[in-house]
């Protein structure tokens, strides 16, 4: 008795060790080739040409391969499984994210050598910093874009994006120290504000004050939701009624929550988006602006119109753009979107289309330490 056993659990062995190697061959010769993996956010190997030379069967072993690692049966669900499970114990499967205290991601790695995003952890350990030569020529290039547009009677606001790391700083892992008491954030403004009359929107102080009474960025992504967007525009529009008084006017709109699946940096990780805070502003008594063009598509350029405003805008901005643009279509006359960084011929262009007010450009913080590209049509005024 004891023996047929023996027999029989040597045998369930040997059929799961089997069919745990042959059943993703199997499933593979019948599965349907992807070019993308969405778990890695990369192409996939393509299946190679049957060797028509010499040289071609020597390369075929080696290309076969690849082609089959990335092509055999359940892949992508055991490469999203794998993912997740590491996120599960604390690892992050991406080197784009880590991870943070109470499930918060943040984008970029202390690892070795790493620059991609603008690494925005090194920028929150403040090793990411602005010589005194740079410095001045930032402050040199917003002077004479300033002054440019001051003479055709348009003001000029420059605002900055603070990056998830610095308002939620506290969610960072307690192994990230900073190496030095201040940022290139802090250069930059102190500098600006010292140095030129631009007028600068650093709300970085605003929301790490009301991360107390609310949720101001998402756990499992880059940006700002409603109530941290919220709190910025409103610093960005107490600054526009000291340019513009009497002509428009600075308030905290009232917000419902709800909840959404989202995470750029779940996704980043090739993990399931999870369900997140999703708070909507709810707009009363205002108008409801219209599109123009009316078939534009997401993120290219249009323009809102709220005919009871006075004020006419035009504003070059980054993704967290995304957020302010419910409270500034009701803001202005005409509101025009342009999600890219600030250059002079897109600048002329809406300039002449749109006859703005104000120029208003949005920076993501983790874009810091950089200095825009010097531009010589702005010296001739």
């Amino acid at each position: 008795m004891k023996k047929t056993l023996l027999v029989v659990e040597k045998l369930v062995i040997i059929l799961i060790f089997c069919t745990s190697i042959y059943l993703p061959f199997c499933i593979g010769i019948f599965e349907k080739d992807a070019d993308v993996s969405n778990a890695e956010k990369r192409k996939l190997s393509p299946c190679p040409s049957l060797p028509k030379s010499v040289q071609s069967l020597k390369e075929f072993p080696g290309l076969f391969e690849k082609y089959y690692a990335d092509h055999f049966g359940l892949r992508s669900r055991l490469t999203a499984y794998y993912k997740f499970m590491k996120y599960k114990l604390g690892d992050s499967p991406s080197e784009h994210v880590t991870i943070g205290k109470e499930g918060w991601l943040f984008l970029g790695s202390i690892r070795q050598g790493y620059t991609a995003h603008y690494d925005p952890i090194g920028d929150y350990r403040n090793v990411n910093l602005y010589s005194q030569e740079e410095l001045h020529k930032f402050a040199e290039r917003m002077t004479a874009l300033k002054s440019w547009l001051n003479k055709k009677g348009i003001e000029y606001v420059f605002v900055i994006a603070p990056s998830k790391h610095t308002v939620y700083y506290d969610k960072l892992p307690s192994y990230l120290v900073k190496i030095g008491e201040r940022s290139a954030t802090d250069q930059l403004v102190e500098y600006l504000r010292k140095h030129t009359e631009v007028s600068v929107v650093d709300p970085r102080q605003e929301l790490i004050h009301a991360k107390n009474r609310h949720q101001v960025y998402y756990k499992t992504d880059t940006h700002w939701n409603h109530y941290g967007a919220n709190i910025a525009q409103y610093a960005i529009m107490l600054e526009l009624e000291r340019l513009f008084p009497g002509q428009i006017q600075a308030e905290v709109m009232p917000l419902q929550d709800g909840m959404l699946p989202l995470g750029d940096l779940a996704r980043m990780m090739g993990i399931p988006p999870v369900n997140e805070l999703y708070p909507q502003p709810v707009f009363k008594n205002t108008c409801e602006p219209a599109k123009e063009p009316i078939h534009a598509k997401w993120r290219e350029p249009h323009t809102l119109i709220c005919n009871t405003q006075e004020l006419n805008a035009v504003i070059f901005g980054d993704s967290f753009l995304d957020r302010l643009q419910p409270y500034f279509s009701r803001k202005f006359k005409r509101s025009t979107y342009i999600w890219q960084r600030l250059n002079f011929p897109a600048l002329t262009k809406y300039i002449e289309l749109e006859k703005p007010d104000v120029i208003i450009e949005e920076w993501v913080e983790r874009k810091l330490p950089c200095t825009p590209k010097e531009d010589v049509n702005l010296y001739r005024i």
